[in-house]
């Protein structure tokens, strides 16, 4: 586990690198203190790199439908750090408080029904996290397959769903094609500003920005990630395209 600890803190330190002198924002710092104090943690919507920390790992989509833009790997469980359960968020195989962490990153803006999500997150857990894009990076970014913008104030977490108007506002996804991402005159100026995983090489690569808003992605910023920490239960309100709120 140690060994796998340390390739995860040094993939971090890749991205870190060329972000400027790289500082942790203060939810980052609260998020190291919750899963460093977890005795058992269950990673929701796993994909196929479930936190270190993790015993058991959820996953509704075997197939990368909702990861790198349909692009990415496959899950193989017996690659998988921790033990893998195949089940959709809204109903998990789990007793109650069985775990003592629930851990979601970047999976709750996907769930149909984000309130049975919610519901089953407290049951199996005593206290979590979920984290998603914020609003501005769900805009700026856009993922087709995203539902809901998600943010929070005080206790509660609320689940705006997005409009056809909000969906890639900016442009389309870059090209993928033998293997590797390339950019169209329709491609998102985000995606590209952002650059992840060092893909584009064009002339509009604006470094200073890109390093700016590298910055702001890596540290977890608010303004980038919506990060909802909780204990005992979980507030949350659904406001729906038409404005019922529920």
């Amino acid at each position: 586990m140690y060994g796998k600890l340390k390739s995860y803190i040094r993939t971090l330190r890749d991205r870190y690198r060329g972000c400027g002198d790289y500082q942790p924002s203060d939810q980052a710092r609260r998020l190291e203190f919750l899963l460093n104090s977890a005795e058992t943690l269950v990673d929701l919507g796993c994909g196929t790199n479930p936190h270190p920390r993790a015993s058991c790992g959820v996953d509704a989509f075997i197939e990368p439908t909702h990861r790198q833009l349909g692009h990415g790997e496959t899950i193989k469980p017996a690659t998988l750090n921790c033990e893998f359960i195949r089940a959709d968020l809204s109903s998990l195989p789990f007793a109650d408080k069985q775990f003592d962490v629930a851990y979601s990153h970047h999976v709750f803006e996907h769930v149909p029904d984000p309130r049975s999500a919610c519901r089953e997150m407290t049951r199996v857990a005593r206290r979590g996290v979920i984290i998603t894009p914020s609003p501005f990076a769900e805009i700026a970014f856009g993922r087709e397959y995203h539902l809901w913008m998600v943010f929070h104030r005080g206790k509660t977490i609320f689940f705006l769903r997005k409009r056809k108007e909000d969906d890639r506002p900016f442009g389309a996804h870059p090209a993928f094609s033998n293997g590797s991402w390339r950019a169209l005159s329709s491609t998102n100026a985000f995606d590209i500003l952002l650059n992840d995983g060092s893909w584009y090489h064009g002339l509009e690569r604006m470094r200073r920005l890109e390093t700016k808003i590298k910055h702001l992605w890596y540290s977890r910023s608010p303004i980038m990630e919506t990060m909802y920490f909780w204990e005992g239960d979980i507030r949350c309100v659904v406001i729906e395209e038409d404005g019922k709120i529920h």
